[in-house]
């Protein structure tokens, strides 16, 4: 079924186009990205909005648009670009121009009768509305901040404390005070050393190029089948390309081999599972694909500098 919707956030609509399942067939993993056109009003130049409904509601999806996002209340799993993570109050995040995301709510909060609801703060900008003041010499580290964001950046410790505070704050200002909340805001981003980015390298610039369809196929590909062997004929064969010519098509738009990719896909769903259960370790790497513990064992380490036990030890907790 094919729809189009609308939703508006305080004056602001959102316009989508997308194949919707019905919700009893509805597959996470058959998603994909969607164009998000966002329409601020007449009076703004940056879109401001406080959300709260039951769940997220918006599925996988992308837009120009610069977001930085406060999760107030809500717990679930985000999706950006190749990056599966958990979330909960107080994570924040700040995702690049066209780098696709999808904010998931837990299953509890999508059950009929749910008492459960979801708040967020979410800020989005075009660079080009900041394209005055970042050329200038003293926003050189926020002209950095924005290129280091098509990655996403997901802040960490104090300064996720830090910045979730100036986000409350911009939130209770108008006008003129605004803009400059966000500026203060994008410049303390910017000197913060605690973060981690969220999509492995090269991603954000593999899936926007003109076969942005060959190579969505291939990606829908790989989520729908990573907890298996892929053979690289076989996903190969989902671009109508020859395991060779495909390994070189593959490396020169995300940066690396298919084979690097898959691992650290299969990685970050392992992390997922590592800190939001208590199953087995080498269950965990069978259900992300490994039939080999030490394998799994050596790529966790490779990918994340921690051994499974270490990384469940250090994050669960």
């Amino acid at each position: 079924m094919i729809c189009f919707f609308l939703t508006t956030h305080d004056g602001i609509l959102t316009f989508f186009f997308l194949s919707c399942p019905r919700r009893d067939n509805y597959n996470e993993k058959a998603m994909k990205p969607i164009y998000q056109k966002l329409l601020p009003s007449s009076e703004q130049s940056f879109i401001f909005y406080e959300e709260e409904l039951p769940h997220f509601i918006v599925p996988w999806h992308y837009h120009p648009e610069i977001e930085i996002l406060l999760v107030v209340k809500s717990t679930g799993t985000s999706y950006i670009g190749d990056s599966i993570k958990t979330f909960g109050p107080g994570d924040v995040c700040l995702i690049g121009e066209s780098l696709s995301h999808w904010w998931k709510s837990d299953n509890e909060y999508l059950e009929e009768g749910s008492n459960l609801n979801m708040n967020a703060h979410v800020i989005q900008f075009r660079q080009d509305v900041l394209l005055q003041f970042i050329s200038l010499p003293e926003m050189a580290p926020i002209r950095l901040l924005l290129e280091r964001s098509q990655r996403g950046i997901r802040f960490t410790g104090n300064s996720r404390l830090k910045i979730g505070k100036m986000i409350r704050q911009i939130f209770q200002e108008n006008g003129l005070k605004r803009i400059s909340g966000l500026l203060l805001l994008l410049e303390a981003m910017s000197n913060e050393e605690e973060f981690e980015y969220l999509a492995s390298s090269g991603f954000s610039k593999s899936i926007y190029t003109s076969d942005f369809e060959r190579f969505n196929t291939v990606y829908e590909y790989i989520i729908q089948n990573f907890t298996r062997p892929i053979r690289l004929e076989d996903v190969a064969q989902q671009a109508y390309m020859a395991p060779t010519a495909f390994c070189r098509y593959f490396k020169k738009r995300t940066g690396k081999s298919f084979s690097v990719f898959l691992y650290e896909f299969r990685i970050g769903h392992a992390n997922r599972l590592l800190v939001e259960t208590d199953i087995k370790i080498s269950t965990i790497a069978h259900e992300c694909g490994f039939n080999n513990l030490s394998n799994f064992n050596q790529q966790f380490k490779k990918v994340t500098g921690y051994t499974p036990q270490e990384y469940r030890k250090k994050y669960k907790l």
